[in-house]
């Protein structure tokens, strides 16, 4: 992948990753269990660390042993916000609101 591209998907994940609490949080139609709004919480610290890892490897000249390390950091924290982004997706821990 391309610098480019990889710096825009890094970019893209790190917005997303901040969307998702302040919707879960803030939504007016829905009503979320509180179990739901930590857990945008830490899908949202997950994905900021993903992405920000994400950008200072992508400028920044390491060994290859701390390179592999901070990767597979970066994999991790990438694989902890998509399972908790899933988990909130798949059970809709959520009551709308009545008018």
């Amino acid at each position: 992948m391309t610098s480019h591209l990889h710096l825009i998907s890094l970019l893209v994940g790190i917005v997303f990753s901040i969307i998702l609490p302040i919707g879960v949080w803030f939504d007016r139609k829905r009503s979320f269990a509180t179990w739901a709004k930590i857990i945008s919480i830490i899908a949202c610290m997950a994905g900021l660390g993903w992405g920000f890892i994400g950008l200072a490897l992508l400028h920044s000249s390491v060994s290859d042993l701390d390179y592999s390390r901070h990767e597979g950091i970066k994999g991790v924290l990438g694989g902890i916000c998509i399972g908790l982004v899933l988990s909130l997706l798949i059970s809709k821990p959520y009551v709308k609101r009545v008018a």
